[in-house]
């Protein structure tokens, strides 16, 4: 009986960044646009209006959160650089400190503390692999991890600007075909769900979720939200009509 094939694992640390920001920028604009859409629906039953307001929300949001993105990266970075310049200053002034803290760290996995000696007097002649051991096992920061703020910055703009967009596609049609706006609202609502019940599954590649669980958490948070902006649009007609707008 022929033994069937196990799967090599696949590790996906080094996309985490770049995905958890392609994770944030598309939900926002999914969800954070898409909820400003659907209030404004509930507000006016204005295509044009509602159309406007999502694309003022998708520009806003996208400058903002793209700009965010880039200044708590850059930040990120140079809290890392800093901790970094301190090590290196610690090795080649305290080289005694710094091999004892060595010898501890390997003690704490398991090893003799002979073992733990050799070992640290064996990393300690390279600065380079002293600075590495200290960074994993003190610090406990990893640089190479981290995309560059401008690349975050600006795929946090291009996926929250998408996600901004779909849900605006019916209005925009309907302002030029002219079909019923309630069907342009549920036209939106239902390609809101779908967009996120699509990423959500994909997303399971990273998360290890099943992609059905993936899916629903994606689409159930986008369901609230959604509900929860076209009522508050409803309220706010209720008591701020159109006419009586400026």
């Amino acid at each position: 009986m022929q033994e069937s094939q196990k799967e090599p694992v696949i590790h996906y640390t080094e996309e985490a960044d770049t995905f958890r920001t392609k994770v944030f920028g598309i939900q926002d604009g999914l969800i954070g646009v898409g909820s400003i859409t659907i209030g404004a629906a509930g507000f006016s039953h204005d295509p044009l209006i509602v159309v406007v307001m999502g694309l003022i929300a998708t520009i806003g949001q996208g400058f903002s959160m793209g700009i965010g993105e880039y200044i708590s990266t850059r930040v990120r970075m140079q809290v890392i650089a800093n901790e970094i310049k301190k090590e290196n200053y610690e090795i080649n002034n305290f080289p005694e400190k710094e091999r004892d803290e060595l010898i501890g760290f390997y003690m704490r996995k398991g090893l003799g503390k002979e073992e733990s000696e050799k070992i640290a007097d064996i990393v300690m002649k390279d600065k380079k692999v002293t600075l590495n051991e200290m960074m994993m096992h003190e610090l406990r920061i990893f640089p190479e991890e981290f995309e560059n703020p401008i690349k975050l910055g600006f795929l946090m703009s291009l996926y929250l600007i998408i996600g901004g967009i779909v849900p605006l596609v019916p209005f925009i049609l309907s302002i030029f075909i002219k079909f019923d706006f309630y069907y342009a609202l549920l036209s939106s609502v239902a390609i809101i769900i779908a967009t996120l019940g699509i990423f959500g599954s994909l997303a399971t590649k990273y998360t290890g979720l099943h992609k059905s669980r993936g899916a629903l958490e994606q689409i159930s948070v986008g369901i609230i939200a959604l509900i929860g902006s076209y009522l508050g649009g409803l309220i706010l007609a209720h008591f701020i009509p159109i006419s009586y707008l400026p």
